[in-house]
């Protein structure tokens, strides 16, 4: 099953090398919901979450989509998990597209933590 993981986060990593190259977030954007596509559709989609935190964290700050592929994919486990994981990323190596996501957690009234973001959202601008 690792392996599994490893193998799809290549192929993104892939991808994201590429559209840094040639300067085209399309390159990454593009193929990148098929192989989301394909991850969603393994039964076991949660275990991609924390790699792909750290995959976008070693990545170069390209354009990921607002939210594109990733995004959509991993706030699927909002409350859920996925709030935590990004707090934990966020804390280890901020990047443009994850302070990008800790916004988008701001932005709902409802939730019972969204202080807690705001304020950390605030200490990364």
């Amino acid at each position: 099953m690792g392996n599994e993981v490893e193998d799809y986060i290549y192929e993104l990593e892939k991808l994201i090398a590429l559209a840094d190259q040639e300067k085209d977030k399309y390159l990454f954007i593009d193929p990148a919901y098929e192989i989301i596509d394909e991850i969603e559709e393994l039964g076991n989609a949660f275990n991609f979450v924390e790699p792909i935190f750290l995959l976008v964290e070693r990545s170069p700050d390209i354009d990921f989509g607002g939210p594109g592929p990733l995004g959509s994919f991993l706030e699927k486990f909002y409350h859920n998990g996925y709030e935590d994981i990004l707090v934990k990323s966020l804390q280890r190596k901020p990047k443009e597209y994850t302070i990008y996501l800790l916004e988008r957690l701001c932005n709902d009234e409802s939730n019972p933590k969204r202080k807690e973001y705001c304020t950390l959202l605030d200490s990364l601008k």
